[in-house]
């Protein structure tokens, strides 16, 4: 994994997307990912990795990761 790869991350609160870099990927576990200098952490569920911080939801959609991350496995 390349650390500080870009991500589309999407605020479900105003629907406004955002790009965020990821910091540490487990498929299908979490993502964790900065946006504007604060981290998230974001836990799968269902095709979508789903987080809050300060009361808003962040998410980000299992097809938005780049297509390394897809591929990845053990």
């Amino acid at each position: 994994m390349n650390n500080l790869d870009e991500i589309k991350i999407t605020c479900t609160d105003n629907g406004k997307s955002v790009i965020g870099y990821i910091l540490d990927f487990r498929q299908k576990n979490h993502l964790e990912v900065s946006l504007n200098t604060v981290k998230i952490n974001l836990q799968y569920r269902n095709g979508v990795y789903v987080g809050s911080m300060s009361g808003m939801e962040f998410t980000v959609e299992e097809g938005d990761l780049p297509r390394e991350h897809q591929d990845y496995q053990r």
